[in-house]
């Protein structure tokens, strides 16, 4: 018996036929060059007009593009534009090392001494022989370059932060939490304010952070700082006031701060408990926690 099938006979598919590959296009052999001329920003720089951040974008490409840097940077006539220059193209340094390194080193150096200075001052380390056995924490240094709104350099910082990850629970920190106020509660404030026209003012503290002590069980050794090492063998600095992104930094201080506001006469808020509030005769003062401070 014989099976006929209805289905149709697949068709055997055709060879494609190659193609020979195009060859690339041709190269030039030589590029134009091309005669970089000052901008509008060199222009402004030259006739003391000033520039803007947007600016140096451009100094950048003018100066890339001129094999005579020096006939650039008499151009531009501004060691404060150069630095600022040369700064936002390397960024902030990371190390110590690092700052060791530029050209702008004396004014690093010049704002870690009135650092150091500050922190010895205010108390917030001795200077001790490392315990037996003993967790040290490591710290370093965070630097940044501030700028006016023109671009042009404002001012160094730097800041002697802790490295807080080193820390150890039980032994170096317990309570870490550090309450803020909530957005609802800063806005409801905001929307009173502009309702009754009263004044909204802002301020920061300065070396906030430092006025939190730590606790007697709270024993934190930290390694001799960077840059300032003293030789010594095993010398650490026993911490008795709050380091900068230590962990228990933050609740520390909003401790001292509560104790201060509450000391004034103010209530805390049935609603939100960073919020505080005090009647003076017929004036009414709402001063909220926004957030815990920061150094830069």
């Amino acid at each position: 018996m014989k099976i006929v099938s209805d289905l149709p006979t697949p068709a055997t598919p055709k060879a494609h036929k190659s193609k020979a590959a195009k060859p690339p296009p041709a190269q030039p052999t030589h590029q134009l060059a091309r005669l970089w001329k000052p901008s509008r920003t060199i222009q402004r720089i030259q006739a003391r007009e000033g520039t803007t951040g947007e600016d140096y974008a451009d100094l950048m490409e003018y100066k890339d593009n001129n094999a005579d840097h020096c006939e650039w940077a008499n151009l531009v006539g501004s060691k404060e534009v150069i630095a600022a220059t040369i700064q936002e193209a390397e960024g902030d340094p990371k190390t110590v090392q690092e700052a060791q390194s530029r050209s702008d080193w004396p004014n690093w150096k010049e704002v870690m001494d009135c650092e150091i200075s500050s922190l010895e001052h205010t108390g917030t380390w001795t200077t001790v022989l490392c315990p037996y056995e003993k967790n040290v924490v490591r710290c370093k240094w965070v630097f940044r370059l501030k700028r006016k709104a023109d671009g042009s350099i404002d001012k160094y910082k730097a800041c002697l932060v802790a490295r807080g990850f080193t820390q150890i629970y039980s032994i170096n920190y317990y309570d870490t939490y550090s309450p803020v106020t909530q957005l609802t509660s800063f806005c409801f404030i905001l929307a009173i304010a502009a309702c009754n026209d009263w004044e909204v003012e802002a301020f920061n503290f300065n070396s906030a952070y430092l006025n939190g002590e730590l606790d007697a069980d709270e024993d934190i050794y930290m390694q001799e700082l960077p840059g300032y090492e003293t030789g010594e063998a095993d010398t650490v600095k026993w911490l008795l006031k709050v380091l900068y992104s230590l962990k228990q930094a933050g609740h520390k201080w909003y401790d001292v701060l509560h104790m201060a506001i509450i000391d004034l006469g103010f209530q805390v808020a049935r609603a939100d408990p960073r919020v505080f509030i005090v009647h003076i005769k017929k004036h009414m003062l709402l001063p909220p926690l926004i957030s815990t401070p920061t150094r830069h």
